[in-house]
């Protein structure tokens, strides 16, 4: 290049060393694990072009600011409902391992623990979607809907025609789906809900150009979450789409979802209220009638600021604005099954928080660690627990999908590179094989989690996501049976297996790894 050419080489040495410098110290005080910080700064000393832009879109700076935001918002509505409907004290008759993993949510999540009046584990696609239509036609004062993906097709169509007949029928309807999961979906396509007074709104919107020193293109919204009239909710892995539906040809997807109803619904619609309110915005009471936009609630406090006199007004604003300061914490109506329901995000007070629930429950298992996942990246403290729980006598079965039916052929390699570790440590790893298995969930002992959380770097760290762990023998005995049947269509994975491999395959997943905080 002629203009760099005119540059003595003094010069960009010493720009250079300026530049490695800098962007070392800045790395190193943000305080990451000192593997995520060696592998970050390479790649900005080594390939600076690909280095920054790799390090504006694909890590946690981005992010601070959305946190700070979520901190001085007024209306927090996972905070404001935390003392609604739930049970207040540990009972007494729970085994002590898993008092601490509901003190471990309560403080990490500020997750209360509630009761359903009665819960339902699906598996059968086509079951889960004639329970949802059927909740759907039903609903009497609102439906809201969250999924990751939803696609264009007869399944995602006929939802939004059910979702417009109850719209027109004046229940309020809200539809939130995430830009990345989704993109590609035609504009047209909620046309039909929006002429008939729904609401949709996109997380996480792209736009281009974008700087990207403020994009999120790395935090999605992985949640899969239905909420119809507070008393009705639905979590799991399921989305929207034919694959998902069962109406595809090919080998089917197996997937796993989990019907609440009673309180528990709460600590569901809660999560929701908070991602339309950090989507869109806007407020949403309980009753979902109310809506209010936080802007105008930040431009008065604004205002207020600097006029002074901000900690006099703030109570005053709060009851006008917040839908929640007025409402009484209703006494407990449900008696069934003990839950939590634990959501996590880069801008939570504790981005790990389910992370941290999955790894504790683990390393307490007495009996079994059971794990259902269709995307296997752990972290080192996950594969820890994981090989010493097998090392103490535990019970460790990890069922995936294998690899001819992972839609993601990269991930089945990245999963795959920790087989030999785990096996040595006497783990027993069984591949899926009846079609790809999209179901998550684990099963410790007598608890259970079932939600859209992966067993992944990219689910504990980087999406929203959001679980329901389940303190109940029966939940627990259910969900064991649906174990039991993946099982029996899966394939043992065994240390033989492992010594065939040539080098070609062990390269693969060599390389996978080190892909692998990005899948």
């Amino acid at each position: 290049m002629p203009l760099l050419d005119d540059i003595p080489r003094w010069a960009l040495e010493i720009a250079f060393a300026i530049y490695a410098v800098s962007i070392t110290a800045l790395v190193v005080v943000e305080r990451r694990k000192p593997t995520a910080t060696l592998a970050l700064v390479l790649a900005l000393v080594f390939l600076p072009i690909l280095g920054l832009m790799f390090y504006f879109v694909f890590t946690t700076r981005s992010v601070r600011r959305h946190r700070r935001a979520r901190a001085q918002r007024i209306v927090r509505p996972i905070e404001a409902t935390r003392e609604f409907v739930r049970v207040h004290e540990i009972p007494p008759d729970m085994p002590e391992r898993q008092q601490g993993l509901v003190r471990l949510a309560l403080a990490t999540a500020a997750a209360p623990l509630r009761r359903a009046d009665a819960m339902e584990i699906l598996v059968e696609p086509a079951r889960i979607f004639e329970r949802l239509r059927a909740a759907i036609d039903h609903a009497e004062r609102y439906v809201h809907v969250e999924f990751y993906i939803w696609r264009d097709d007869e399944t995602g169509r006929d939802l939004v025609r059910r979702l417009a007949a109850r719209a027109r029928a004046g229940v309020k309807v809200r539809v939130l789906v995430d830009h990345v999961g989704s993109f590609g979906l035609p504009e047209l396509h909620f046309a039909p809900l929006l002429d008939a007074g729904g609401e949709v709104a996109v997380f996480g919107r792209l736009r281009i150009p974008w700087p990207l020193a403020r994009s999120r293109l790395n935090y999605r919204n992985h949640r899969k979450l239905v909420v119809i009239d507070g008393g009705w909710g639905l979590l799991g892995g399921i989305n929207v789409g034919d694959e998902y539906a069962g109406r595809q040809p090919g080998p089917p997807w197996r997937d796993l979802m989990a019907v609440l109803e009673g309180d528990a619904v709460l600590g569901l619609g809660t999560v929701f209220l908070e991602d339309w309110l950090a989507t869109t915005g806007q407020v949403i009471d309980l009753a979902g009638a109310q809506q209010s936009a936080i802007a105008g609630i930040d431009a008065r406090r604004a205002k207020q600021r600097r006029l002074g006199g901000l900690e006099r007004q703030r109570d005053r604003v709060v009851r006008e604005h917040n839908p929640f300061a007025e409402l009484p914490a209703r006494p407990l109506a449900s008696a069934g099954p003990l839950v939590q329901v634990i959501p996590s995000g880069p801008d939570a007070p504790v981005a790990e928080a389910i992370a941290a629930q999955i790894t504790a429950a683990i390393a307490t298992a007495q009996r079994r660690a059971w794990l259902v996942t269709p995307y296997f990246i752990p972290d080192e403290a996950l594969v820890l627990m994981l090989t010493t729980a097998a090392l103490r006598g535990v019970d460790v079965r990890l069922v995936l999908p294998g690899p001819a039916f992972n839609d993601s052929r990269l991930v089945a390699y990245a999963a795959a590179s920790y087989y030999d570790e785990l096996l040595d440590a006497g783990c027993r790893i069984y591949e899926y094989e009846r079609g790809m298995l999209h179901a998550k969930y684990l099963i410790i002992d007598d608890v259970a989690a079932i939600g859209s959380a992966n067993i992944d770097v990219r689910s504990f760290y980087i999406n929203y996501e959001i679980i329901a762990m389940l303190y109940d023998s029966r939940i627990t005995a259910a969900l064991s049976e649906v174990f039991l049947e993946d099982l029996s269509h899966a394939r043992e994975v065994g240390a033989k297996d492992r010594e065939d491999l040539g080098l070609p395959r062990r390269l693969a997943e060599g390389v996978a790894r080190v892909l692998s905080p990005l899948l």
